[in-house]
C-alpha cells in the first residue's frame, strides 16, 4: 500500500514538473507553444503575399490564363501570363553577312512596313547585334552535327526611327522591308530609295499571305 501510493506520488511530482516546464518554457520571453503558432502564422501569411503577382515594370498582360486556384511557380512551362514590357521598341532588318562590309551604327535608313502601304520612314542604324544564332551552341549529350557548319544565317540590325508615334502605334511584329544606306556606292542609294518607295505602294495590292 505504501509502494503503490509513493509510485503514484512520484508520477504526479514529475507531471506536475512536466507542465510546469512546458509553462514556464520560453523563447526570446515568448511562450514556445505561443511561439510555434506565431512561426506558423507568419509562414502563412508570407505564402498569402506570394500569391499576388507583380509585373517587374510598365507594360501591358495579354494572354492572361492566370485564375484564382491556380498553381504558378518560378519555373513555369507553361506561362501563366504573358507580358510586354513598357520600353523603347526597334525594328530590326536581317541582312546578308558580307553587308557586315559596310554597315556600321549612325547609318541612315529607311523602313516600309505592310500595314502602312505607301509611307517611307526615316531613321537610322543603332546596333548591329554581335551574335546570331548559327553561333549558339547548347550543351547536351549529343555530338554536334557537322550540318551547323553549312547554316548561313543572316545579321540582325536594330533600326531606331525618327517618328516616335509610329513605334507606338504599331503592335509589336509587324513586318516590313528596310533600306540602310552607307558611303558604299553612294550613287546606288538613290534607285535603292526608288524601288523602296515603288515597294511600298504595291502593299496595297498584294496583302501578306496572298
Amino acid at each position: 500500500m505504501f509502494v503503490s501510493a509513493s509510485a503514484q506520488l512520484n508520477a504526479a511530482s514529475a507531471e506536475a514538473l512536466r507542465t510546469r516546464l512546458a509553462y514556464e518554457s520560453n523563447l526570446d520571453g515568448v511562450n514556445t507553444k505561443v511561439a510555434g503558432l506565431q512561426a506558423d502564422l507568419a509562414k502563412a501569411e508570407y505564402d498569402l503575399q506570394q500569391t499576388v503577382v507583380r509585373a517587374p515594370s510598365d507594360g501591358v498582360v495579354t494572354q492572361l490564363a492566370l485564375r484564382e486556384g491556380a498553381m504558378a511557380v518560378p519555373l513555369p512551362l507553361r506561362p501563366a501570363l504573358t507580358f510586354i514590357p513598357a520600353e523603347t521598341r526597334y525594328f530590326a532588318g536581317a541582312f546578308w553577312q558580307n553587308s557586315l562590309l559596310r554597315l556600321k551604327e549612325g547609318d541612315d535608313a529607311e523602313v516600309i512596313i505592310d500595314a502602312m502601304p505607301g509611307r517611307v520612314f526615316k531613321g537610322k542604324v543603332s546596333k548591329v547585334l554581335p551574335a546570331m544564332a548559327e553561333g549558339e551552341l547548347q550543351f547536351s549529350g549529343n555530338l554536334q552535327s557537322s550540318d551547323r557548319l553549312f547554316q548561313r544565317g543572316r545579321v540582325l540590325v536594330l533600326i531606331e526611327l525618327e517618328d516616335d508615334a509610329l513605334r507606338e502605334s504599331l503592335p509589336a511584329g509587324v513586318a516590313g522591308q528596310v533600306a540602310v544606306y552607307t558611303d558604299h556606292f553612294s550613287h546606288v542609294a538613290v534607285m535603292r530609295k526608288v524601288l523602296l518607295r515603288m515597294q511600298g505602294w504595291l502593299n496595297y495590292l498584294f496583302a501578306e499571305g496572298h
